[in-house]
């Protein structure tokens, strides 16, 4: 039953009445954001056949450090008429340049040569150059992209553990998640029948999620929605990824799960008050922690010059915005939908003994 309003009670605001009342449709946000995600993904996957774009340390290629500031968008076009066929990008870093280029590395001098032509002769002390065979940056992806998963099924097992309650559905998700990530570390060379069996040991996890703790599904769906919304960002943003990026979406499985365990320990531990002060609460202090993070990402991210850096602050800064609506929209409400439905009383069937007379 709601509670009636008192008299010369102060009229709550509109986004108050609008997240305590209507939790339930907010949800509609959260979820909609992860569907286009998805499909983002999957025409992703369709027209380039990898999840997101690789930069040459991933796919392979040479990397030139040019100690020569340059004009990044006309050399990038004179280069990318020169090899059609390659994926060549340019940026500038203070006052060097530096050029990727998905070719074969016996064409770095080659390459060199063509610089030259816009940048006038290059000696040995003017650039330095890294190189990465094709078989070694898929190897890096298959690792680094391994590393993500095993990360994030050690995240959900140990979060089941800490918010269930039966010993036997503990012990049973550990050994599910432990099989499960021993397949991925062993099926590095993309074996089908073990990829079968791992999206099924996958799909029976997050059923026992969803049987026997929904506060922990709840917690894992939403550092999942992370990654794959900033996944579908930052491919829309044209984002080049590199180990530096996977690396930032491991951070961002922390950073998610460091507030979403803070949403649900404060409102399923603690019993004083209702759950939506229990939730406004847990919100001041977690909204805190983000926006600390947030200003000092973004003040770093205007200092720095490592492009690998930026690439992980960036990432880092879209997902801490992303989980901003699936920790206190789509976590809180569903936390919430739980609890009610949990201490809603059980309805009690009338049979024979019972009809009064």
């Amino acid at each position: 039953m709601e509670e009636t309003q008192q008299v010369g009670e102060k009229r709550p605001g509109f986004f108050r009445r609008v997240y305590e009342k209507k939790y339930k449709t907010l949800l509609i946000i959260p979820f909609l954001l992860l569907i286009l995600a998805i499909g983002q993904i999957s025409y992703q996957v369709m027209t380039t056949g990898d999840l997101f774009d690789k930069s040459v340390d991933l796919k392979g290629g040479v990397i030139l450090e040019i100690n020569k500031p340059s004009d990044s968008l006309a050399l990038e076009n004179f280069l990318r008429d020169k090899y059609p066929e390659n994926d060549i990008n340019v940026r500038i870093t203070g006052q060097r340049t530096v050029v990727e280029a998905d070719i074969d590395p016996d064409d770095e001098s080659k390459l060199i040569s063509t610089i030259e032509t816009k940048l006038g002769e290059l000696t040995r002390d003017d650039y330095s150059s890294t190189i990465m065979g094709p078989s070694l940056g898929e190897s890096f992806f298959q690792e680094t992209f391994s590393a993500l998963i095993i990360a994030f099924f050690f995240m959900g097992m140990i979060v089941f553990w800490y918010f269930s309650t039966g010993l036997k559905e503990k012990l049973l998700v550990v050994v599910v998640s432990i099989v499960l990530i021993s397949l991925v570390i062993s099926n590095k060379g993309g074996s089908l029948p073990i990829t079968i069996i791992s999206v099924i040991l996958a799909v029976f996890l997050f059923y026992l999620y969803i049987k026997y703790s929904m506060p922990s599904f709840a917690v894992i769906l939403s550092a999942f929605s992370d990654i794959v919304v900033t996944l579908a960002i930052v491919n829309l943003l044209g984002i080049k990824l590199g180990t530096a990026g996977i690396a930032a979406f491991l951070m961002l499985i922390g950073y998610s799960v460091d507030t979403d365990i803070l949403l649900s320990t404060k409102v399923l531990k603690r019993k004083v008050g209702t759950i939506y002060e229990r939730v406004t609460g847990a919100m001041k202090t977690g909204l805190t922690m983000s926006a600390t993070t947030l200003i000092a990402i973004a003040i770093a991210l205007s200092l720095i010059l490592s492009l690998d850096i930026k690439q992980i602050m960036t990432i880092v800064i879209i997902g801490l915005c992303i989980d901003l609506i699936n920790t206190w929209i789509q976590n809180a409400g569903l936390l919430r939908w739980y609890i009610e439905r949990k201490s809603r009383p059980k309805k009690i069937e009338r049979g024979p003994e019972n009809v009064q007379v």
